[in-house]
């Protein structure tokens, strides 16, 4: 069964309106309702009422949500975007007008929107018996594994939490998977979101790294996050509208890998700005994943868009100049940069080196697993003061899978994952794509970064299940543009001699033709 025919198998219609405007005679009010929701969010920040916020934010979003996942799934997966890039700054604004709160109701609503994806997904479950999605099965077996686990040793609100962290991301990427009919859709709604997103989320961490504004400055004291620099401008590692500098860079990096499919005058704008975003947030990780995006789309682009790319990026290197000839700026880059040659001296590394020897024994010999809601933000839902637990810092992704879903777990959840991506890097005879080469670039290398820290749950792991969707839309769709079309029916003609026999003498009539179509 090959991708193509393996979704025209499940009944899905390129031509059904609503995969296009909406259907249900609905078109303009979801054509309307992000740009609605962001105008009614704005208002009450304006106003210093950002309090409003709390309930209006997620209500909001969830309503505009349910509007858009089964009428318009192209707006539906930009809105999810958006939801993404400025989620974390709602929540400063609200705490900076509201008072400090250690929990937040805004910072679920992005995988409560997510969520709203199990439903669509439910409708088409079996297309996940054909080889182009049956890896996505062991993934969530694993997961819900995990779950099981994680309700019996940390209970259901935070394992609940965990799940939506681990599964949110996998269900929006199956999401896009199973709407290839309309990828184009998909393809420029995501772009559009992507160029201004990170034209806005890159100069916004510019404006943060020259100028930090106090609702930033007040959270990053709240917070107590140290490993980001004093709250104080160009004393900061930019974080920008996320929670911290590690999901923004990787989330930039992203952003430079899909940038190269995207036309327009904003794009070289939002490419300055989100390298200049990049270079400030001093993660090294980061810089050696764009480097290999780079080389990747250099040796997987088609060949006209090579000479483009190579284009692209000696332009945003020159756009940089001006900002490492700022003293300060070039020598905290400079000197992040000097760690790379010199890491037995840098204490992140030693740090990092160190966990893997403490904790490597652990976490491979845990079998049963800890269980989701055990690890990372979930652990504030265990404790009654709403701090982190003691497992909450966990910088391994690749030691954090085994340890949290166990060996039961991990099988699933690797095996799934292998399988999709072998047959993501399949050729398979698709026509070249310049979008699907960046979608496999940005996936492939968040999955690569699983060595510095866990990068498939979260904003990170939103950008490798998604990307890995797209390239498998684009190769369906690909697949199927190469199909014949079918012939138009032939134009009535002059009957013919044998026409005019009676009935039961014409060969098409013949009951043992009607048994073979039947048959058929």
């Amino acid at each position: 069964m090959t991708f193509a025919t393996a979704g025209a198998a499940a009944g899905i219609d390129r031509t059904r309106p609503g995969h296009h405007q909406g259907g249900d005679g609905l078109p303009s009010v979801a054509r309307m309702a992000p740009a609605l929701f962001w105008f009614v969010v704005a208002m009450p920040v304006l106003m210093g009422k950002a309090g409003l916020l709390e309930i209006v934010f997620p209500v909001g979003a969830l309503a505009t949500g349910a509007l858009l996942v089964t009428r318009d799934p192209a707006r539906f997966a930009a809105f999810s975007w958006w939801l993404w890039f400025l989620t974390p700054e709602v929540r400063r604004l609200v705490d900076y007008q509201a008072g400090w709160s250690v929990i937040s109701p805004v910072m679920v609503t992005p995988f409560a929107v997510g969520a709203m994806t199990f439903l669509v997904i439910a409708q088409y479950l079996p297309m996940l018996r054909y080889r182009a999605y049956f890896g996505f099965v062991p993934v969530m077996v694993g997961l819900f594994y995990a779950y099981v686990n994680g309700v019996t040793q940390a209970g259901m609100a935070a394992a609940t939490f965990a799940l939506l962290n681990w599964l949110v991301p996998v269900t929006l990427g199956l999401y896009v998977a199973l709407h290839w009919p309309i990828y184009p859709q998909i393809r420029d709604a995501v772009l559009r979101a992507f160029v201004l997103g990170m034209a806005l989320v890159g100069g916004y961490g510019l404006i943060q790294y020259f100028v930090m504004p106090p609702w930033d400055a007040r959270w990053l004291i709240n917070v107590g996050m140290t490993n980001q620099g004093l709250p104080l401008p160009m004393q900061v590692r930019v974080f920008s509208t996320l929670n911290s500098s590690g999901p923004l860079a990787f989330l930039l990096v992203t952003g430079l890998a899909v940038l190269p499919a995207a036309r327009g005058i904003l794009v070289p704008v939002a490419g300055a700005l989100a390298l200049g975003s990049l270079l400030l947030s001093l993660v090294r990780a980061a810089w050696l994943a764009g480097l290999f995006v780079f080389v990747w789309l250099l040796l997987t682009m088609p060949g006209r868009h090579r000479l483009r790319l190579v284009a692209v990026g000696c332009g945003l290197v020159l756009c940089s100049l001006p900002l490492l000839s700022v003293p300060l700026v070039n020598q905290a880059i400079v000197k992040r940069f000097d760690t790379l040659n010199s890491m037995e001296n840098d204490r992140s590394y030693q740090e990092r080196q160190e966990f893997y020897g403490r904790f490597l024994i652990q976490a491979l010999t845990e079998v049963r697993g800890a269980g989701l809601g055990t690890v990372d933000t979930a652990t504030k839902l265990t404790n009654e003061d709403g701090h982190l637990g003691a497992m909450a810092y966990f910088d391994s992704g690749i030691l954090r899978v085994p340890y949290e879903l166990g060996w039961p777990g991990t099988l699933g959840y690797v095996a799934g994952i292998v399988t999709l991506m072998v047959g993501l890097l399949r050729r398979g005879g698709a026509p070249p794509d310049p979008f699907a080469r960046c979608a496999e670039a940005a996936a492939l290398t968040i999955l690569v970064c699983m060595v510095f820290e866990h990068t498939l749950v979260k904003v990170t792991g939103v950008g490798f299940w998604f990307f890995l969707g797209m390239g498998m839309a684009a190769k369906n769709y690909g697949l199927a543009s190469l199909q014949p079309a079918p012939q138009p029916a032939a134009l009535p003609t002059e009957p013919r001699p044998e026409d005019m026999r009676p009935k039961d003498m014409r060969p098409q009539d013949k009951p043992q033709e009607d048994n073979r179509w039947t048959e058929a």
